[in-house]
């Protein structure tokens, strides 16, 4: 068998090209890159509270139910746009039918709206009132839109500095003298679920209403924002 023998300088040549193959197709050669993260967090007032209540009615017909819902949802959405410090929305409108033995037996019909204010004492006494027609589903705090853009701002530069520190350190700890940053994301927190607020059923008293206001405290939340990232360590 013949074998084939190349000059020394073409066969330093080939072994040339197959050493950067891989960036002339597009996929560059990196080397001393290393992944990052840092935080920052901090506890925040929840300083808006929100409810949730709705409207149901049952019948034959749905027509019925239907306009019981309609008079129910109207006169809370009607009570609560009159106190200008509470905002008042309408939820999901929904008309289902009732079995029974695989035959529809009747209808159910439901609408909630949304409350919500920084007087929580406001929003109490109006969810007091409105349970005489509405049931409460659900009322929780949370932090505001204001006051978590607030927070973000302050993490951010934290988390921001953390980061650079530590890129710094390991720099100097691998004997480099310095670093480039490849890419860098930072997250932050999303308002997260409503805390929940336990014993929103409220028993009968001697308020104003008939009703007692529900026992709320509005806590406090937790606010984090994160940065990761990649950063390359010079050659020296």
């Amino acid at each position: 068998m013949s074998r084939i023998s190349f000059p020394g300088p073409l066969l330093t040549l080939c072994w040339a090209l197959l050493a950067v193959a891989p960036a002339i197709g597009g996929t560059p050669l990196t080397y001393n890159r290393i992944g990052l993260s840092e935080t920052a967090q901090t506890e925040v007032d929840n300083d808006v509270m929100v409810a949730v209540m709705a409207a149901q009615a049952e019948g034959r017909d749905a027509a019925m139910p239907a306009d019981e819902v309609n008079r129910a949802i109207d006169w809370a959405v009607n009570v609560a746009a009159s106190l200008p410090e509470i905002k008042v929305q309408t939820l999901g409108y929904g008309t289902n039918p009732i079995y029974e033995k695989g035959t529809i037996r009747g209808w159910r019909v439901s609408q909630s709206i949304r409350l919500e204010s920084k007087d929580s004492r406001a929003l109490g006494d109006l969810v007091a009132r409105l349970q005489s027609q509405l049931q409460v589903q659900s009322i929780g705090y949370q932090v505001s839109d204001e006051q978590r853009r607030r927070h973000v701002d302050a993490l951010t530069d934290t988390a921001l500095n953390r980061f650079q520190a530590r890129a710094r350190s390991v720099a100097k700890s691998l004997g480099r003298r310095d670093f480039r940053l490849v890419q860098l994301h930072i997250n932050d927190d999303r308002q997260g679920p409503m805390p929940m607020v336990r014993g929103v059923m409220m028993e009968a008293a001697k308020a104003d209403f008939g009703v007692a206001p529900a026992r709320i405290e509005a806590g406090t939340q937790t606010l984090t924002v994160s940065v990761n990232g990649e950063i390359e360590l010079s050659e020296d």
